[in-house]
């Protein structure tokens, strides 16, 4: 759907300046936007896939290990697919206020592509390097949208999101290394300080909520608080935004309306993109592919662009 038209909708969860702040900006933030007596059943839920995860000892497609994971001392980057895994976690993505901004951001068709959690353990969760969320599953339009649920409070020592406003209207990068391997992230030398000057922090208390253009620049630090950062990460697209590729996680929902109707259409926009691998052969996490290239010489750190 044209942006003109999904404007065209009065907005129901953003307020009367989001359409214009997050067509400037590329995101939106709303601090303490889920309150206590609804994270809690997330929290409990997410609680168990890491007690689960003690009987793990190497990653695998759904759960992600950091290094030092034990069965005394359980520590999970990643678990993938978790709309499957507890109801909680499927009601939350099909019933929240998440779908009314998806709406107000998408149109009135929405589809559910994915849902996960990522945990930064304290004393050194693992870093996310700078990328652009539409690489990893290009799509007939730019029209998807990626939500971080902070299920405690994101501080600013804790490793939290952080986003290039207006990036979303620039350069599509290649997430290749220049060898041809795709490492899930850009290559420092293709960003500039002027690509990344204006990066801003999303913090605030817990149930803070974010959402980010496709194709808007992020990144986020290692956790070196005391503090762990668990969050949910959960993506939808617009209904007439059509895939180009396989999914790297299919859950049983994927693909699933969870507003309005099928279009009956693919819109296209005029883009270039460097399609990723064929997922259908395998995929863990970002983590895992950001981790082939990142060396202690290239910290993934976003001071050395600023």
């Amino acid at each position: 759907m044209r942006w003109e038209d999904v404007t065209a909708h009065p907005p129901r969860a953003i307020g009367p300046d989001g359409h214009a702040e997050y067509d400037t900006n590329g995101y939106l933030a709303f601090p303490g936007l889920i309150g206590a007596e609804e994270l809690a059943p997330l929290r409990a839920a997410l609680d168990g896939i890491i007690e689960e995860s003690r009987s793990v000892s190497e990653s695998t497609h759904y759960l992600d290990l950091d290094t030092g994971h034990s069965a005394a001392s359980p520590r999970l980057r990643r678990a993938a697919c978790i709309d499957d895994v507890d109801d909680v976690f499927w009601s939350f993505c099909r019933d929240s206020v998440l779908v009314e901004i998806a709406a107000d951001l998408l149109g009135p068709n929405v589809r559910f592509r994915d849902a996960f959690a990522n945990l930064k353990w304290a004393g050194g969760g693992a870093a996310v390097e700078w990328h652009q969320d539409l690489a990893f599953y290009p799509h007939t339009n730019t029209g998807t949208i990626q939500f971080i649920v902070g299920l405690e409070a994101v501080a600013a020592d804790r490793g939290p999101l952080m986003v290039v406003p207006g990036s979303h209207r620039g350069e599509i990068f290649s997430h290749y290394a220049p060898d041809g391997t795709w490492t899930g992230a850009i290559d420092p030398d293709l960003l500039r300080h002027e690509d990344l000057a204006g990066a801003i922090e999303l913090i605030g208390p817990a149930g803070t909520v974010s959402v980010h253009h496709g194709l808007t620049l992020h990144y986020s630090a290692p956790n070196l608080s005391e503090c762990g950062r668990p969050v949910l990460v959960i993506t939808y697209s617009a209904a007439d935004a059509i895939p180009y590729t396989a999914p790297p996680y299919r859950s049983s929902h994927y693909g699933e309306l969870v507003l309005g109707e099928e279009p009956g259409l693919a819109h296209h926009e005029e883009l270039t993109l460097i399609l990723p691998p064929d997922w259908t052969h395998g995929y863990t996490s970002i983590f895992a592919h950001q981790d082939v290239h990142r060396t202690d010489e290239e910290p993934p750190d976003a001071a050395r662009f600023q």
